[in-house]
């Protein structure tokens, strides 16, 4: 239904509709920005990549279509802002998707809580989170977090379906070996993510 709705703003928008556009931008910038931290702790960053994100969109509007799903769209255009502007700094090098990051850890705001039994939750999963590497978290994101199809995690992560497929088996296999059943670790991942 959200993403109905996010379609018909889209249609609106692309008609010249300014309210639309102003809709599309306050429906996702929250996630944008949840999203854009997963990347990098700079905040200005996030926010100038968001901002350059949607002038763009603004700029070239009467080019555009409306994509099959708004929300992998969006997500795709902030993860390419974001790492080309972390290649830009010189902080990574160009076509190595290992060497960006991708943290799936808990936000700042959910480690400062006093809740003993959420606390330990959340060192369960940090210490889970330690073995994978940043593509393992990454896929692990979209799917259980995100709750994207394989064939949006494929859009999303630039991988054929097969490639997706191995990867999250591979990074549910490396939690089994380390600790055992994934299906807790991905339950309560989900629960302290939303």
């Amino acid at each position: 239904m959200w993403e109905d709705e996010s379609k018909i703003k889209w249609d609106q928008f692309l008609a010249g509709d300014n309210n639309a556009y102003s809709w599309i931008y306050k429906a996702h910038i929250q996630m944008l920005f949840r999203y854009g931290r997963r990347f990098t702790s700079d905040t200005e960053l996030i926010k100038d990549c968001i901002q350059d994100v949607f002038t763009g969109l603004y700029k070239n509007r009467k080019q555009l279509i409306t994509p099959r799903n708004i929300k992998v769209y969006l997500l795709i255009s902030i993860k390419n802002s974001l790492v080309n502007a972390l290649y830009r700094e010189d902080r990574y090098t160009p076509y190595d998707s290992e060497a960006v990051p991708f943290a799936l850890g808990l936000s700042v705001e959910e480690q400062y809580l006093d809740n003993e039994q959420y606390a330990n939750q959340q060192k369960k999963i940090q210490e889970i989170l330690n073995i994978l590497t940043p593509r393992q978290k990454e896929i692990i994101y979209y799917r259980y977090i995100q709750e994207l199809s394989f064939d949006e995690i494929c859009t999303m992560m630039d991988m054929n379906y097969q490639s997706a497929q191995n990867l999250i088996q591979r990074s549910l296999k490396k939690i089994r070996e380390e600790y055992g059943s994934p299906e807790i670790f991905l339950l309560i991942l989900t629960y302290l993510a939303h």
